[in-house]
């Protein structure tokens, strides 16, 4: 039987997968979703193989993606990325789901405080967009996207870096032909950030990065950027639909 699951990794409820779900509606394809930090005692034989799969999506959460320790089960992910990799199954890594697959990929990932960044929040643009990406290239007349993130993954040779901001060299980079990854939140709409906001973790944070005035602040930039930026993520998300569906009818 053909592989029609795509599994798709939480690490924070809230952190949902928004537009990436949307683009999946209705594509016949059996959509599993799992947080494995909320599941204690979870082994790699709790996990599907990659061949069972259709495709692969990491989501983001605030946690350290070298934090095997406190967190066992991100060891887990890093694997089952290395495996993906391996078998070229479509991946997508999100914020720590792109770190991960970065540390899959052999790549370094380091706190921005020891390269003297500061934490990278809000919406902005990004720069020097590979416009024949076909993920990331729609995205190089966005007006903005999400950031929301301190660590930095590093690149290096085998990943081919596909945009930056002025803060962050790597804000989204490629391995082989179908594995992908953002340190940006393209799935975040204005109703999923407003879920964000209502937590008061991530209204602290954004509060450290932009002041007294971040939550109005988000919240506006999201409204404004919404109608120019979610045609352009649904170009991007469509790319992947296609993979997985490819994937799933071999």
């Amino acid at each position: 039987m053909p592989a029609r699951t795509v599994l798709i990794l939480q690490h924070v409820d809230v952190e949902k997968p928004g537009m990436i779900l949307d683009a999946l509606e209705g594509s016949g394809l059996d959509i599993v979703i799992r947080n494995l930090l909320d599941a204690p005692g979870t082994t790699a034989t709790d996990l599907p193989p990659v061949s069972d799969l259709a495709g692969l999506v990491v989501m983001g959460g605030p946690m350290n993606a070298d934090d095997l320790t406190g967190h066992p089960a991100l060891k887990l992910e890093r694997d089952l990325l290395t495996h993906a990799l391996r078998a070229e199954l479509p991946t997508l890594g999100v914020c720590l789901g792109a770190q991960l697959l970065a540390r899959a990929h052999g790549l370094a990932v380091r706190p921005g405080a020891e390269l003297g960044r500061p934490l990278e929040i809000g919406w902005s643009p990004l720069h020097d967009v590979e416009r024949t990406d076909p993920v990331v290239g729609p995205l190089a007349d966005a007006p903005g996207v999400l950031h929301w993130h301190g660590d930095r993954i590093i690149p290096a040779p085998g990943a081919q870096v596909l945009a930056r901001t002025d803060t962050t060299e790597c804000q989204a980079f490629r391995v082989g032909p179908a594995a992908w990854g953002l340190q940006f939140h393209l799935e975040v709409t204005p109703a999923l950030l407003d879920d964000w906001l209502a937590e008061p973790p991530f209204v602290a944070e954004a509060g450290k990065a932009l002041g007294p005035d971040a939550t109005a602040m988000l919240r506006a930039d999201a409204r404004a950027m919404a109608p120019a930026l979610r045609p352009l993520a649904e170009r991007s998300l469509a790319h992947l639909r296609t993979l997985f569906l490819e994937r799933a009818a071999r």
